[in-house]
């Protein structure tokens, strides 16, 4: 770890973020229950249709019978989106870009935000608004070079990448290598076909295998 903060502990410790969201409230709480089973803490539940204000509460009471899960909500833009989720018990917020004001917004509640950059410039910006954590996104675009590049000048700044990363030994050992704090996922762990035969099952086989990759490449 580059930045020991416990905020930082718990997304290194935690390995990978998975992100979900289904407007079927019901498969929402069975993918959430499925990535707690397969070994998930740290979960990411994306704002991205219209059913997700509503679902959202179903889904922070489940997570509060969940022991040590911590429970985020992403694709946020602007400030009042954040705190209507903020409002209904989300832990951290997740964002696509680097918008200034959503930054200086958590950083006023002291809420962990985690914004996504797709430059050095953006990188640096959102570490002066108070992210310990920052999203490389799209990451199959700008690949595990530009994480090293980022670290070569600024040392501190913790990175998870998004978009691209497979839960796969060489997809995983690729960004681990290059020095990410932890990586997220969502439709390659949460894949479509899997959800709509309802084999929750399977998605929880996937996390678990994904989880033991993790943590031999870490060790």
């Amino acid at each position: 770890m580059r930045n020991p903060t416990p905020f930082i502990k718990r997304m290194y410790g935690a390995g990978v973020m998975p992100i979900f969201f289904n407007p079927d409230e019901s498969k929402c709480l069975k993918m959430l229950e499925m990535a707690y089973e397969g070994g998930v803490r740290v979960i990411e539940m994306v704002d991205r249709g219209a059913e997700a204000k509503s679902i959202f509460p179903a889904i922070r009471k489940a997570a509060d019978q969940m022991p040590d899960l911590y429970l985020g909500v992403g694709t946020i833009y602007h400030p009042a989106q954040a705190e209507v989720f903020l409002d209904m018990g989300a832990e951290f917020i997740v964002a696509p870009v680097m918008n200034p004001k959503l930054g200086e917004y958590c950083k006023n509640l002291d809420i962990p935000w985690i914004p996504g950059c797709g430059s050095v410039s953006e990188v640096f910006f959102a570490q002066e608004l108070g992210a310990e954590l920052v999203k490389i996104y799209p990451a199959n675009i700008l690949g595990a070079e530009f994480v090293k590049a980022v670290h070569a000048v600024l040392p501190n700044i913790e990175l998870i990448p998004t978009g691209g990363v497979e839960p796969t030994a060489e997809s995983l050992s690729y960004w681990f290598d290059s020095g990410v704090c932890c990586v997220g996922m969502g439709s390659q762990l949460f894949r479509k076909d899997l959800i709509q035969k309802g084999d929750f099952e399977k998605i929880k086989e996937m996390i678990q295998t994904t989880m033991d990759l993790i943590d031999s490449i870490k060790k």
